[in-house]
């Protein structure tokens, strides 16, 4: 069988009719055809008298309506005798009955949807049950969102509920690092128990407690520590840690600190290190 490629210089494909192929074959016969025979469309015949739109339109409206009482849609799968979108919802959901609740469209349209969502993510612990369960609920309570303002938890400890809410100002990112200069020169105690617990895993009173437990002293040195912070303030005992497993081994002063990480926590060095002073130190 012998293989005739389209008349169009460089085109390659099969011949459909008249030496061209069918993309070329519609674009003439588009080009040469009568316009549409519909009152007012000034589009060219696709099929017969019609353009392209309404002859499938014409089409559509040959079929019978879907099977789906008081739809009215002209069916698109007449082996399912439904259509497009009681198809699309049979072969998703595999019912044609509708999923999405009666609210749909309206919460997410709604001013106060995205904070809602953002305090919901954190499950019980950040919203009541009420409000988790019933958008609707939460904003019969919370209305009117001020500008440049974050809801926020009168007691940290409670969730969000219709007693436990206010609108915070918000702080501009300008602002940010000056607020959080300004709040942790405040709250050095909660500064330091966040910084604590970020790095080590501990919070400030088991810290406490371990410098209790060593006497105010470095675990190695049993000397107290002597360095400075840079506002020239005593400076907080270092706390030593396996950086293998995350364990916190103790606190040292920051020579002591620095020392060990400069051997690596290699304990055969430490040893060469020793033999080696005891051999070279002067009699």
């Amino acid at each position: 069988m012998s293989y005739a490629e389209c008349a169009v210089l460089g085109c390659g494909n099969a011949v459909f009719s008249s030496k061209l192929c069918r993309k070329h074959y519609e674009q003439v016969r588009l080009s040469t055809a009568s316009p549409c025979s519909i009152s007012g469309c000034n589009k060219q015949s696709f099929r017969g008298k019609l353009c392209e739109p309404h002859y499938r339109a014409e089409l559509l409206a040959k079929r019978p309506p879907c099977s789906v009482p008081n739809c009215g849609q002209p069916q698109k799968n007449l082996k399912l005798q439904l259509c497009n979108r009681h198809e699309f919802r049979a072969r998703k959901h595999g019912s044609v009955a509708q999923t999405r609740p009666a609210d749909w469209g309206s919460r997410e349209a709604h001013e106060l949807y995205s904070t809602w969502c953002w305090h919901k993510r954190k499950g019980a612990a950040g919203m009541c049950d009420e409000w988790r369960n019933d958008f609707w609920a939460f904003t019969r309570v919370i209305d009117g969102k001020p500008a440049n303002h974050a809801l926020r938890r009168l007691n940290n400890k409670l969730p969000l509920s219709a007693s436990n809410w206010e609108w915070k100002e918000s702080t501009s990112n300008k602002n940010k690092s000056a607020y959080q200069r300004e709040w942790r020169n405040k709250n050095p105690r909660k500064a330091k128990n966040n910084e604590l617990k970020k790095a080590y895993g501990i919070t400030l009173e088991q810290y406490e407690a371990i410098l209790t437990k060593q006497n105010n002293v470095c675990a190695i040195c049993f000397q107290s520590e002597q360095s400075k912070d840079k506002d020239g303030g005593a400076r907080g005992m270092p706390v030593d840690h396996c950086h293998t497993t995350g364990k916190v081994r103790g606190l040292l002063c920051t020579s002591c600190n620095r020392a060990l990480g400069m051997f690596k926590d290699n304990v055969d060095n430490l040893r060469s290190a020793i033999k080696y002073l005891e051999n070279t130190l002067a009699p």
